[in-house]
Formats: structure tokens, C-alpha cells, sequence
């Protein structure tokens, strides 16, 4: 084998050690990141949880509403999970993918399941749905800047007017 070629091998295998161990990196902070923002939203601590956002987040259903802000992510969350009453709901996020982007931003996008458990102990599931995030780095460490929540139902418009319905 040719010393350029060894060189270019060695040289090949050492970024992909790199790139490896740098995905692994942010794989396992990301997984910090939900373990961390989700529990907040279980818990109803609202502020909490909106804060893992960006100011100028974006957060919305497809199919449904949009909300552009913190403040508008606070008021919707609290109408939205008020719907639970005393349940208890689990987010289980999985199938994670990462997709680093060009911009330093990182898209996440994963399966996810809501579990409710009642009063009684019995216990429902929202639609499965697919959560697309967009990820940035800011001084306090990650935050979403944008999540874009996709249930897998044929039409989200009569699925939220049912669940409207339901609650009102």
C-alpha cells in the first residue's frame, strides 16, 4: 500500500472516530435535554418548561394551531394539558434522530406516545405522533427553537375539534 494511501486511511479513520464520539456527544445531550424538559411539562411546571424554549420559539400541531412565542407557549400549554384534569400524562420519546444542520442548529425528530393514567389507575394513549424539533445552543445550553408536533391520524383538524368538543 502506497504511504499516500495509509496516510489517507489513517486520516479517514481518525474523523470518523471524531465524528463519531462528537455525535455521541450531542446524542447524549439531547437525551439530557428531554430528560429534563419533559418531566417539567408531567409536572405542570409551566414556566419551567416553556423556558427550555427559545423567546422567539415556535410551537405547534400540524393540522391544528401555532403558537410564536414564549408568552403564546404559556398560555397555550396551560389551556392545552388543563384538559387532563388530575391524570397523570408520560411523554415517551423514541426513535430519536439527530440531523445536524449546516447552521449549527440540529433537528431532532422522534416517535412519541402520551400516556394518561386516571384517578383510578386506568390508562389511555393519545394518537401516536412524530415531534420535529429544532434545537440551537444558547448560553444557558440547549433550547428548542421550534417543535412541530405531527399525531398519526388521517385528519388532525376533526381529531381537535372532537377533542375541543370533548372539553369544553
Amino acid at each position: 500500500m502506497s504511504p499516500t494511501l495509509q496516510h489517507s486511511e489513517k486520516h479517514s479513520e481518525k474523523h470518523s472516530e471524531q465524528h463519531t464520539g462528537q455525535h455521541a456527544d450531542l446524542s447524549s445531550e439531547i437525551a439530557a435535554f428531554y430528560a429534563h424538559q419533559m418531566p417539567l411539562l408531567e409536572a405542570r411546571d409551566f414556566e419551567a418548561f416553556v423556558q427550555t424554549f427559545t423567546e422567539d420559539c415556535s410551537f405547534g400541531y400540524e393540522g391544528a394551531w401555532q403558537l410564536g412565542s414564549r408568552p403564546a407557549l404559556l398560555e397555550g400549554v396551560r389551556a392545552n394539558i388543563s384538559r387532563y384534569g388530575t391524570s397523570t400524562i408520560r411523554h415517551w420519546f423514541e426513535n430519536r434522530r439527530t440531523e445536524p444542520q449546516p447552521d449549527g442548529t440540529t433537528r431532532v425528530t422522534a416517535t412519541c406516545l402520551v400516556s394518561v393514567t386516571d384517578e383510578n389507575g386506568d390508562v389511555t394513549f393519545e394518537p401516536s405522533c412524530v415531534v420535529t424539533d429544532e434545537l440551537v445552543r444558547t448560553g444557558e445550553g440547549l433550547r428548542a427553537r421550534s417543535r412541530v408536533i405531527r399525531h398519526d391520524v388521517p385528519d388532525p383538524g376533526r381529531y381537535y375539534a372532537r377533542l375541543a368538543a370533548q372539553h369544553d
